[in-house]
């Protein structure tokens, strides 16, 4: 009488791979969407608090809005460049200023994979258009977009549209780029004068901060 072999053959360890196959191929698109959807609940929380930080600031300067540079390793004035928004406001979200506040996670993106935060303090930009206006005013007449080409990685402003300062539709802070993909809107999280977050609408026709709040 033989022993039955109590292994594996090569056909059952086959079949138990496809099976293991087939199900990570489920639930792996699964987990990366679980994952894109804990990100960007971050980065809304991150640009609430940089909301109230920014107002904080007003309440205590006059009501006047910072001033900060849109990107510090390229100041628009390099003779007299301003500081980064990150060291601006560090006081209002419990640090000092300086280089340690590259530290301070609630600048940065959790899916800020281009180094923004590494390099300028901030996954976020900064609307410099703001820069030292009161929070109360109601509309100025320059742009305050700051472009990326995706394809030359040439620094750009856009020139052809007047900001309105209505609380619900004035940018704050903003994802320097796409860096939560989503159609047809664009992948940008913001934060406007009133608090709220939503994504930037960039549909024909739509007014900057229709979109549902976060």
């Amino acid at each position: 009488m033989t022993k039955k072999s109590a292994g594996f053959t090569l056909i059952e360890l086959l079949v138990v791979i496809a099976i293991i196959a087939i199900l990570a191929s489920l639930v792996l698109p699964s987990l990366a969407r679980a994952k894109a959807k804990a990100h960007n609940s971050v980065c809304t929380s991150n640009l609430r608090q940089l909301g109230i930080a920014t107002r904080l600031y007003c309440e205590d300067n006059r009501s006047r809005m910072p001033s900060a540079e849109i990107l510090p390793t390229q100041p628009i004035t390099p003779a007299s460049p301003l500081p980064r928004v990150c060291d601006v406001l560090a006081s209002y979200i419990g640090r000092v200023s300086g280089p340690t506040s590259n530290g301070v996670s609630v600048f940065k993106c959790p899916s800020d994979k281009t180094a923004l935060f590494t390099l300028e303090g901030s996954s976020y930009e900064w609307n410099v258009e703001l820069n030292g206006h009161r929070i109360d005013e109601t509309r100025t007449t320059n742009d305050f977009m700051f472009l990326i080409d995706q394809s030359t990685g040439q620094v750009g402003w856009s020139t052809n549209f007047m900001l309105t300062l209505a609380p619900r539709s004035t940018p704050l802070f903003l994802d320097y780029e796409d860096f939560h993909p989503r159609a047809p809107r664009s992948g940008k999280n913001v934060v406007y004068m009133d608090g709220h977050v939503a994504p930037l609408e960039v549909s024909p026709g739509s007014t900057p901060g229709d979109g549902q709040g976060g």
